[in-house]
This record gives C-alpha cells, structure tokens and sequence, in this order.
C-alpha cells in the first residue's frame, strides 16, 4: 500500500468541502459494501490517523476527506487545527 503525504509544507491538507461522492454523504455513492465505511473510521480512528479523499488519493496532493474531518476529527487532526496547521484544499 502506498502511503499518501497530506501532511506537507508544514499543513495537514484538507479538502475544502466534500466532493461530489464523498462516502459520507447520504446513500451508498460510491457503491462500498456494507460495513466498508464503519470499518475505514474505525481504523482510522484507532490509528489516529485519516482517511484521504478518493477523489485525490491518485494525486500528487491527496488530502483529508472533508467528511472524515468534520464526523471524526482525531486528535491530531485536532491538534493541526489548533496550531493553525490545516490548509483547505480546492477539488
């Protein structure tokens, strides 16, 4: 598995707003077999770590989903967010 950067020039990067078919919201948009989601926040969580936006994960600048920030803020998103280290990021 390749690691994604969305921690780079001193800013966790985050997107902006949720894209199009983010997996948080309402219905199943990106077609995930059941439980899919529940198990990506809980290992993520657990990991204190993210979950990267599909829409940028092919990318050269991946970043946070903007869903997974908003419901399941761990903490070091949190404290990135406190020290003003969180740069929004255009789709």
């Amino acid at each position: 598995m390749r690691k994604l950067r969305v921690f780079r020039d001193d800013h966790v990067h985050v997107m902006a707003e949720r894209c199009q078919t983010c997996i948080f919201r309402p219905g199943n948009l990106m077609s995930l077999r059941r439980g899919r989601v529940r198990q990506m926040v809980d290992d993520a969580t657990r990991l204190n770590s993210c979950i990267v936006c599909h829409d940028t994960s092919d990318t050269k600048e991946p970043a946070v989903c903007r869903g997974f920030f908003e419901l399941h803020p761990t903490a070091a998103l949190r404290i990135a967010e406190l020290l003003g280290r969180i740069r929004f990021q255009k789709p």
